[in-house]
């Protein structure tokens, strides 16, 4: 075979190329362990979570309440889950004040890490992440004094008209009952905006009832103008667990389970009775 300059043989290039993979197999797994570091690096990161973007109901006593001017926040809920990021070492950012169904799309896209204050239904609990039961809401129908009206089962509500916060639920089998029996309006798209419109409606005789939480309705009873004309029924529509949700996508997703003990741990120390109690005095 005619060798040319720079030409290598078969012979010799095939026994060449045999040894070369010792001196390129450095390079190769070095490559291999930086990918490797550097796709766990972003794992970590991804899975980081220093602050609990929360968000939740503006009016619904003692589960949660915001200040329409300042954004700040009380509550059961509110003071349980700052306790809870302060035992696991993390901060709470009460996002700023978004109408209950959007927070729930917010919630389902990661941009949002929990909502505080929700009763369980069957499609919620498809999306979100649901801590255990926080305390318990009476759901109660308040109505215009002098407009009473026997009440002692769901379809004693039949053929009145009733009104509840725009986006609520109260219960899954109450909801249920209430689409297909029940003739019921949802107002006050605007959070803010409820106890205006549910005292209007009320006082003028445009709707015969409204569904609430008890205690937030006597609440709202105790200091809104003109809401003394209200009362409850005594009757409890339906008893409800109030739980948190937590999104399944967010940065912060994987801290529910040490949220979940905490809450546990609170619960079981008497932490969560002892604040309620406070709010259940009269005043508070």
């Amino acid at each position: 075979m005619v060798q040319y300059p720079g030409y290598m043989c078969p012979k010799r290039n095939t026994r060449w190329r045999r040894w070369t993979w010792i001196f390129r197999l450095p390079g190769v797994l070095l490559t291999a362990f930086l990918m490797l570091a550097g796709g766990q690096g972003t794992a970590q990161a991804a899975e980081r979570c220093d602050t609990i973007r929360v968000n939740g109901t503006v009016d619904w006593y003692p589960v949660m309440r915001r200040s329409t001017n300042t954004g700040l926040a009380s509550g059961v809920l509110p003071k349980t889950v700052v306790e809870i990021a302060r035992r696991i070492g993390i901060d709470v950012d009460f996002r700023p004040i978004t109408p209950f169904k959007r927070q729930l799309v917010q919630l389902e896209n990661g941009s949002l890490d929990a909502v505080l204050g929700a009763y369980w239904t069957k499609e919620r609990a498809e999306k979100f992440q649901y801590s255990s039961r926080v305390l318990d809401d009476e759901v109660a129908i308040f109505v215009l004094k002098g407009k009473e009206f026997p009440l002692s089962k769901w379809a004693d509500l039949e053929g009145r008209l009733g009104i509840r916060p725009f986006g609520g639920s109260y219960g899954e089998d109450f909801d249920e009952y209430a689409r297909e029996k029940l003739t019921m309006q949802e107002i006050a798209p605007v959070p803010t905006e409820f106890r205006r419109d549910m005292l209007g409606m009320l006082l003028n005789e445009n709707a015969d009832y409204a569904v609430l939480g008890r205690f937030h309705g006597l609440k709202i009873i105790e200091e809104a103008d003109g809401a003394d004309q209200l009362i409850d029924l005594n009757w409890p529509v339906v008893s409800n667990g109030v739980h948190i949700l937590f999104s399944k996508t967010s940065t912060c997703a994987h801290l529910f389970d040490r949220f979940e003990e905490q809450l546990r741990k609170l619960r079981a120390e008497g932490w969560i009775e002892t604040v309620l109690s406070d709010y259940r005095r009269p005043g508070q």
